[in-house]
């Protein structure tokens, strides 16, 4: 299961302007960072997820080679997760670090012959699991507490 945030148009958009669609992350991207120092979970994830998706189709259009793209899916990956965490939606936020890691390992598979921008890579996919750890054990802690009570 994948999570989307575009529409059909604004997705098809973004097909046939990357390059217009570049400036659209950014604006999207700042947009969702701003909310998140707003603490407004709902709004940032809109935006921050366009941002992602966005990523995403540039990466398929301008192949998985592109350092900034790897580095900004990896960024809005963490960024997303963190805040669907905070609404405890913590099923979203792992699919969206899945989809990432995914993402992430088929550009490893094509860049086995060059070995810095593999490295560069699995710094990021490094990044990914270290986020998928980190919040695993945080909503293992946040599981509601089991209380019997003895009459």
């Amino acid at each position: 299961m994948a999570l989307t945030f575009l529409c059909p148009v604004h997705r098809d958009w973004v097909y046939s302007n990357p390059q217009e669609a570049l400036s659209y992350m950014d604006d999207s991207q700042n947009q969702g960072e701003s909310l998140l120092q707003q603490q407004d979970w709902h709004e940032a994830i809109a935006y921050l997820g366009c941002a992602f998706e966005t990523t995403e189709i540039l990466m398929e259009l301008q192949g998985p080679g592109e350092s900034f793209l790897l580095s900004r899916l990896t960024s809005l990956a963490v960024l997303l997760a963190t805040s669907f965490n905070k609404l405890n939606e913590h099923n979203c936020g792992q699919i969206i670090l899945k989809q990432a890691q995914q993402k992430l390992q088929e550009a490893e598979d094509t860049s086995l012959g060059d070995k810095s921008r593999l490295a560069y890579i699995q710094e990021c996919l490094f990044s990914i699991r270290t986020s998928q750890e980190q919040f695993r054990v945080k909503h293992m802690f946040e599981q509601p507490e089991l209380t019997v009570q003895v009459h």
